[in-house]
């Protein structure tokens, strides 16, 4: 395959023009039996396809380098952008995970021993809630605002779950804890119960939750049928319960870039700075101002709830540190993509002016 310019439109119809030429033009093909031109097509298309992936193998290397230099140069660019911001990030993200590591290996001997719960539930929505905001920042400085906001959803529900373990205690705890098991021993068929011990002892912790808590738990939030009164409750309704309804219209709007219904060229975080009509298939520098406020905002208010079922004077210390971290997040990144943006107008308007200058003027 030829290398083509970047700014030329590929019509796609030079295979097809040689193949007429190799048939003796259009009128031959036109006088060849039907079954016999499919199966000669059908011959060539083979052939022709084995061709090209051969060529496309051997140029890959050269080619993935271009590419991944490209986006190494991005992520530079975008870096020197956002520093202030991705360091502040980052930075509350170690004291979360220290803070939150430190917790765990102080409390977790007792909490074995009092087979405490709440602890085992609030380690693990903590300890998730950590990884979902190492991905945003993974994406964010990748250039991928959008699907960072995307992880944003997880972050909200695993906030929604902590503050109602938080408020509603042991028996919601254990049932969030036994739900996993109950859904992991759906999947599993009567045929792998046989030799697989490990499968056999999910059944087992499987069965007694059911025994214990009825078939509820069998459904998609059905560790949550006890407090929402719901036969069949969604996440809406768990919403409700901790009065985070106003986070509902952010929630649908991040939802959007998982699914597949259309959305104007315009509706991306990533093309939100944008002059120009622009369908975006990759990285962009911009957008970023929402993930990061709620990243920043989610992740302290869960480990705030963290903490706060053994609080302590040295602890509410903590909150108050990542807390006033968190708040800084929204006016600091805000600031950043302003006056950058500021910057970037001026020099794009001086490149015109200067092109403008050297173009002839005709009467």
């Amino acid at each position: 395959m030829a290398r083509r310019r970047a700014n030329r439109p590929w019509h796609m119809e030079e295979l097809q023009k040689a193949v007429i030429d190799g048939f003796g033009g259009h009128d031959k093909v036109r006088e060849m039996p039907p079954k016999k031109l499919e199966k000669l097509l059908l011959k060539v298309s083979k052939l022709t396809a084995k061709k090209i992936a051969k060529v496309l193998i051997k140029s890959a290397p050269e080619m993935l380098a271009r590419k991944r230099k490209y986006q190494l140069q991005f992520e530079a660019r975008n870096l020197r952008r956002w520093r202030k911001a991705f360091d502040l990030i980052e930075m509350l993200w170690v004291c979360c995970e220290e803070i939150g590591s430190n917790f765990n290996q102080q409390f977790r001997p007792q909490a074995v021993q009092d087979q405490d719960f709440i602890f085992e539930a609030m380690t693990a929505v903590h300890a998730k809630s950590l990884l979902v905001v190492s991905e945003m920042i993974c994406l964010m400085k990748g250039g991928f605002a959008d699907a960072a906001l995307t992880r944003w959803r997880t972050l909200h529900e695993l906030n929604v779950v902590a503050e109602l373990i938080y408020v509603n205690g042991q028996d919601l705890a254990l049932r969030y804890l036994a739900h996993a098991d109950v859904q992991a021993a759906r999947d599993i068929e009567p045929e792998e119960l046989v030799d697989d011990e490990k499968l056999q002892e999910v059944k087992r912790r499987s069965d007694y939750a059911i025994y214990r808590f009825g078939d509820d738990l069998r459904k998609h939030y059905g560790w949550a049928c006890v407090i929402t009164g719901k036969s069949y409750p969604n996440f809406e309704h768990l919403e409700k319960l901790v009065k985070k309804e106003d986070g509902r219209e952010l929630y649908r709007h991040a939802s959007q870039h998982i699914h597949s219904n259309h959305r104007t060229y315009n509706a991306l975080l990533g093309v939100s700075e944008s002059d120009e009509r622009l369908l975006l298939v990759g990285p962009s520098n911009s957008g970023m101002v929402g993930p990061l406020t709620l990243a920043a905002m989610t992740l302290v208010e869960t480990t705030t709830l963290y903490l706060a079922t053994k609080p302590n004077f040295d602890r509410s210390v903590y909150m108050r540190v990542i807390v006033g971290m968190a708040s800084r997040m929204h006016d600091l990144a805000l600031r950043i993509e302003q006056r950058t943006l500021k910057v970037a107008q001026r020099r794009k308007g001086a490149a015109a002016s200067r092109r403008d200058g050297d173009t002839p003027k005709h009467a």
